[in-house]
């Protein structure tokens, strides 16, 4: 995972699977271990909004991407961890960019390949509680508003931050609903409307002669995972349709 914050930028890098062929996908019953019990919290009534736009959406639309400079954010539910032990919950913002990394030129792809389109999500961290009350605040203004927080500080720097040295990864068709971005962790994205839902973990692997197989089982339900939705056209200012309870 990538962590960006207003004074300090960290960045971490994701490690490359060399993939030829992706034939799993999230199977439901998976997605419904991955419900937290519900607590009458705000975590948890986006986190199971989350999923459910999931489980209803489908493919990304090819259209999405056509647009190079593809950069969108959203909210996150991510879990906490220290010491590989997890600490609790935590919503932020989160991105997610496109990248057309393939060569024109004819010479440059006869010496360096042809090479590819890329995703890239980062996070928007902080280091002082004021900079947590403004990713709040953030936050609240897009579950609790339904609306776009366009003079918040922690939205703008997520909206217009870019850095150079942020890796795209290569994404895949799995064989069902889901786009599959394949790094450190997994990432599988759907489309549901207007939104990109992406659940991040880490699934079991399975190589085979020419292709290595993705199975998600409880490793994933238990291990750290992550649950974003992306707005994928936010100019109307409003987020999700809806404005969550609690």
């Amino acid at each position: 995972m990538k962590y960006f914050y207003f004074t300090f930028l960290c960045f971490s890098t994701l490690f490359v699977v060399g993939q030829s062929n992706i034939k799993k996908d999230i199977d439901d019953v998976y997605l419904d271990k991955l419900y937290i019990e519900n607590d009458s919290t705000l975590t948890t009534e986006f986190q199971r909004y989350a999923i459910n736009l999931f489980k209803n959406g489908g493919k990304l639309s090819d259209s999405i991407f056509k647009e190079t400079k593809f950069h969108s954010v959203g909210v996150c539910l991510i879990h906490k961890r220290k010491e590989d032990v997890r600490q609790g919950l935590e919503l932020t913002l989160y991105t997610l960019s496109y990248k057309d990394l393939r060569i024109k030129n004819y010479h440059k792809r006869f010496y360096y390949g042809k090479g590819r389109e890329g995703l890239s999500n980062f996070f928007v961290g902080h280091d002082t509680t004021e900079q947590k009350a403004m990713i709040d605040e953030a936050v609240n203004a897009y579950l609790k508003g339904d609306s776009i927080p366009r003079h918040s500080y922690a939205y703008q720097f997520a909206r217009t931050h870019h850095n150079e040295a942020v890796y795209y990864e290569k994404y895949f068709e799995t064989d069902k609903l889901s786009t599959v971005v394949i790094g450190a962790s997994y990432a599988y994205l759907r489309q549901n409307g207007n939104f990109i839902i992406q659940i991040e973990g880490f699934p079991d692997k399975a190589l085979h002669d020419d292709t290595e197989e993705l199975y998600v089982t409880d490793y994933f339900v238990d291990d750290l995972y992550a649950i974003s939705v992306f707005i994928i056209d936010d100019s109307d200012n409003t987020a999700y349709k809806k404005i969550f309870k609690y």
